[in-house]
């Protein structure tokens, strides 16, 4: 399953848009409309630890494409 993630990266003076995605494997008889929030806060946890200190990560959306 693929999930699209739109997020902003911030700190005190600027903030830039950008999207990326996550291939979350997942078993192929899922039903639900709806992104794995788990896997995806992973992500966040993940490249929240790549930004330079004073930069936060905000989600703004996720859709299951």
């Amino acid at each position: 399953m693929k999930t699209l993630i739109n997020y902003v990266v911030q700190d005190a003076k600027e903030h830039k848009h950008e999207s990326e995605i996550l291939d979350i494997s997942s078993p192929p008889y899922t039903f639900s409309p709806e992104p794995p929030v788990s896997e995806v806060m992973k992500w966040v946890e993940m490249k929240q630890k790549e930004l330079p200190d004073g930069q936060n990560l905000i989600i703004m959306s996720m859709f299951k494409i």
